[in-house]
């Protein structure tokens, strides 16, 4: 009676186990990543040639149709470098130089969310690079950038926050 006891227990947690295993290997139960995954672009993006980099955050584009796009990052603020009546502020040729020396004469991927121009007639996106990084989060997690939430565009403003608190506990750059 003990012994038969003893193999139901062991074929139980063995099933258990095995179903455990299996939702780990497909990440499917505890085991589901319900993050944004940015390791690769999404399925709607727009290839867009950078001609110039404005300042940390905002380029300008040709897209395939030889349109011209004055093209702000979503979600991310770098320091000012060019605004009028302002300062050039702390870390803002850093983040403008790092933009001009990833983006400038090269083709990324323009990502869109709920509102695609914003009150000034910049187009509003995530730019992909390559198809595998998200540049957004590039500048927030080096410290280039602050996530900076714009209503209702804010897809990926988890990811960003991350991003931010990474940069921050690395005392990198705007956060030295």
């Amino acid at each position: 009676m003990n012994s038969k006891k003893t193999v139901t227990s062991i074929i139980v947690i063995v099933v258990i186990l095995g179903v455990l295993a299996f939702q780990y290997v497909n990440q499917t139960g505890p085991f589901q990543n319900n993050a944004v995954d940015t390791s690769s672009a999404p399925q709607n993006t727009e290839k867009v040639h950078v001609t110039r980099v404005v300042d940390g955050d905002t380029l300008v584009a040709q897209n395939g149709r030889n349109e011209q796009l004055k093209v702000r990052l979503i979600g991310v603020d770098t320091p000012e470098t060019v605004k009028p009546n302002t300062p050039v502020q702390p870390y803002g040729k850093e983040a403008s130089d790092y933009t001009k020396a990833q983006l400038t004469n090269k083709d990324v991927y323009l990502e869109y969310d709920k509102e695609k121009e914003d009150r000034y007639g910049r187009t509003l996106a995530y730019v992909w690079i390559g198809e595998k990084t998200m540049f957004n989060e590039q500048l927030v997690k080096k410290g280039l950038a602050r996530e900076k939430y714009y209503s209702p565009n804010g897809k990926y403003r988890d990811v960003f926050e991350k991003a931010e608190d990474i940069a921050k506990e690395k005392h990198v750059n705007i956060w030295s």
